[in-house]
């Protein structure tokens, strides 16, 4: 499966907005872009998908950014992709070109299935476990033993 730079970018910034906000702080896409080397022009397109979709509120002013719309536990995976793009987890068609019968039996064993688990996957995984996974990681990278010579 390829994944748009554009789902990719969108699922870091909010990463990046659910860890930095816990504490009821303004995320700044400034910051988000330095944070992770990404084109605060090109988060400034992605995030206005987000906010429409209700996953993210922006504040206005001098002091303004993005926070969760709701608590990252209630975000799933599916309502992140399907904001940015909805054509990732919908039904794969085959041409029509091919032969029906094989491509019924194709869709019906492959696609139908596999496309039917990603969207329960999807639908399962919150934002609050990416976050949850993206803090262990952190940490253990963070105790790394010191060597002294």
């Amino acid at each position: 499966m390829k994944i748009s730079t554009k789902v990719e970018c969108g699922i870091i910034a909010l990463v990046d907005i659910a860890v930095n906000s816990a504490k009821g702080d303004i995320v700044k896409v400034a910051a988000i872009s330095e944070r992770n080397n990404i084109s605060a022009k090109y988060l400034e397109q992605i995030l206005p998908h987000l906010r429409q979709s209700h996953i993210i509120n922006s504040v206005k002013g001098a002091s303004g950014g993005y926070v969760l719309a709701r608590p990252s536990a209630e975000i799933t995976l599916k309502e992140i992709v399907d904001a940015l793009d909805n054509t990732i987890l919908s039904h794969s068609i085959f041409s029509e070109k091919l032969d029906s019968a094989a491509n019924t039996a194709i869709s019906q064993c492959l696609w139908e299935p596999v496309t039917h688990y990603m969207q329960d996957f999807s639908a399962k995984l919150t934002l609050r476990e990416i976050t949850d996974r993206f803090s262990e990681i952190q940490n253990s990278e963070s105790e790394a033993p010191m060597y002294y010579i």
